[in-house]
């Protein structure tokens, strides 16, 4: 009752405002006011390249939560999170795919996040899609494990590379933590991240973990973006 009034007071003082239009949200309102919400456009599709894995035994299956598309409400989420180290805002996408993971698929054994290089976590103080992993938890029950794969080398922003660009980019750029390998073998995995595009760098991710013994894999993003380069 208490935290209520509370909250009730601070928003009437310092009112909780939209991060797409700036417009006060209510109570019940996380980060996009109603409109904005409503605009989050969700990712029922294919991944592009998602048959070119499966058949490669990598993966068995690739979701995003939403589509990624440059002036839209998904955004200036996206960047809360990662820029603005509003990790509560990953939670929230992490949500999303956890609802739809819940509604399709069977359970799973780990949730493992997508790793950050050393370097790009100090700078960065957190990892992204650690917070996209605990929101997938929250809804879906499933223990996270972290430090399954590490991160070798670091690697240049994936952003202005084509698709053989961006493979090459990330190839042996992760590693199984040896002492991990027992925990991974032949479980179910949902590997995720923040925004896929090519899938470059979590199909290499899925890459180490399915060679270390892990069993079926499925990768999951908050947002999937089309690649705006060709080859």
């Amino acid at each position: 009752m208490i935290r209520h009034i509370l909250r009730g007071f601070l928003n009437f003082v310092l009112p909780e405002t939209c991060l797409s239009c700036g417009e006060s949200t209510s109570e019940n309102e996380r980060y996009l006011c109603g409109n904005c919400s409503s605009k989050l456009e969700p990712y029922t599709d294919t991944h592009p390249w998602q048959k070119e894995f499966v058949e490669a035994g990598i993966i068995e299956n690739s979701i995003s939560a939403y589509w990624f598309r440059e002036g839209t409400p998904i955004q200036p989420l996206l960047h809360a999170m990662k820029y603005q180290k509003v990790r509560s805002a990953g939670r929230l996408l992490g949500e999303a795919i956890g609802r739809r993971i819940a509604g399709t698929a069977p359970g799973f054994d780990y949730i493992i996040p997508v790793p950050l290089h050393k370097a790009k976590q100090r700078e960065r103080t957190f990892n992204q899609s650690l917070c996209i992993a605990e929101g997938i938890s929250a809804i879906t029950r499933t223990a996270i494990l972290e430090g399954a794969v590490n991160r070798t080398r670091f690697t240049s922003t994936q952003t202005k590379l084509n698709k053989a660009e961006r493979r090459e980019n990330v190839l042996h750029a992760f590693d199984a933590d040896p002492e991990h390998i027992e925990d991974i073998r032949g479980k179910r995995i949902i590997l995720a991240d923040d925004v896929i595009t090519t899938g470059a760098t979590i199909i290499e991710c899925a890459s180490v973990l399915k060679r270390s013994g892990a069993g079926v894999i499925w990768i999951c993003s908050a947002a999937y973006a089309e690649l705006k380069h060709t080859e």
